[in-house]
């Protein structure tokens, strides 16, 4: 056959739902050969034998001719390591990255290897089905559907995760890297690189989705909160890539309120929300402190300021600089939530509340989108 793709499941629990996944893709072979596109599926056990994985599956899985195992072992609670050996390793035209506890929807990697095809395209981003069966709005498309996406103008920093189908060669153009040793985002600033800067960009309308659930085992490390350095561990080394520090400053800016808005203001609610247990603090003056660095660092990467960003958002990190302890952010993200409608469509600078970037712009495209059927796919 005259291309391939290649599905690459990093594993670390045998009570993954490994199976499900697989036969996801498996399902998918005939049709693709059908098209002269050989499929395999590429199983990486992470700091776990990969005789443990193979017992948890039915035994034609495991000893499936088109599931390739590898072995991994660094210790580190992270998928970056296991999905960089795969990409070491692949020799295959596209290569896509599931979960899991995740799943690919039928007559999916068909449908964007033929938009992948037909436009060249470094990457397709898959539809996002949600474990409550809703297409993510994201990432922010044009209610016009355009043929090829543009970074900026349709909002591909609001996707921090490559899930779909990527051409193996676009990725190693751009260096593409999981960043390893760090505890979360591993995957953002390579992705960035990746919407900003690998090629023509695509998005499949109408297509079947990429499809998240909640099935991950039991052994999932709860959820937790972090000091705020090692959350971010992640953006010191994004705001200093060099393809970024000379970049447009559309570009910077665009990246720099998603980063603040997502991220930012989602890591003060996070904290404000959190019950700690006796002898933790999730906010305190160092923290405070330290989000008072990354506000300045993100504006200044920025270009001096951030006019889109709504009044509701700029008070929340302003207090966020001043509030010495959890009860002091606590009552600011009560502020924050009790804001009305006019704070969140307003722009903490006035000349920023008809930018691309507002949320009132944003808002009314939402409209359009629906009308449109930017997010529409297969009902499954």
């Amino acid at each position: 056959m005259s291309q391939s793709i290649e599905v690459v499941i990093p594993v670390h629990d045998p009570a993954r739902p490994l199976e499900r996944g697989l036969r996801s893709i498996l399902r998918q072979q005939e049709g693709l050969a059908a098209l002269g596109v050989e499929l395999r599926a590429t199983v990486v056990c992470h700091n776990i034998a990969p005789e443990d994985i193979k017992s948890s599956i039915p035994a034609d899985l495991a000893s499936h001719a088109s599931v390739v195992w590898l072995h991994h072992a660094d210790g580190i609670k992270s998928p970056a390591g296991p999905r960089n050996v795969a990409l070491d390793a692949s020799s295959a035209t596209f290569l896509c990255f599931l979960d899991s506890d995740d799943f690919l929807e039928a007559g999916s990697l068909a449908a964007w290897w033929q938009l992948a095809e037909a436009r060249t395209a470094a990457a397709v981003i898959a539809p996002l089905r949600t474990p409550e069966g809703n297409i993510l709005r994201s990432p922010r498309i044009r209610p016009s559907k355009p043929a090829v996406l543009n970074a900026v103008k349709d909002g591909l920093a609001y996707r921090s995760v490559p899930y779909g189908l990527l051409r193996r060669s676009s990725l190693l153009a751009i260096g593409f890297r999981y960043a390893e040793g760090i505890a979360t985002g591993e995957d953002i600033t390579t992705t960035l690189k990746l919407w900003f800067r690998a090629g023509t960009i695509c998005y499949p309308y109408d297509a079947p989705a990429y499809h998240q659930t909640d099935d991950s085992g039991p052994n999932r490390v709860t959820s937790s909160i972090l000091p705020l350095a090692e959350e971010f561990a992640w953006l010191d080394g994004l705001l200093t890539e060099p393809w970024l520090l000379s970049a447009p400053e559309v570009e910077r800016r665009a990246v720099a309120l998603k980063i603040l808005r997502v991220h930012g203001v989602g890591a003060l609610l996070r904290r404000a929300a959190f019950e700690p247990a006796a002898g933790q603090e999730p906010w305190n003056s160092g923290e405070s402190r330290r989000w008072s660095v990354l506000l300045a660092n993100l504006k200044t990467f920025a270009g001096g300021g951030l006019p889109a960003l709504s009044r509701k958002d700029a008070a929340l990190c302003l207090a966020a600089t001043k509030a010495q302890d959890q009860r002091e952010l606590r009552a600011a993200v009560v502020l924050h939530q009790k804001s009305g409608r006019q704070q969140e469509l307003l722009t903490d600078q006035p000349c920023g509340v008809l930018s691309r970037e507002s949320v009132l712009r944003h808002y009314l495209n939402e409209q359009l989108r629906s009308k449109t059927g930017v997010y529409a796919t297969p009902e499954v």
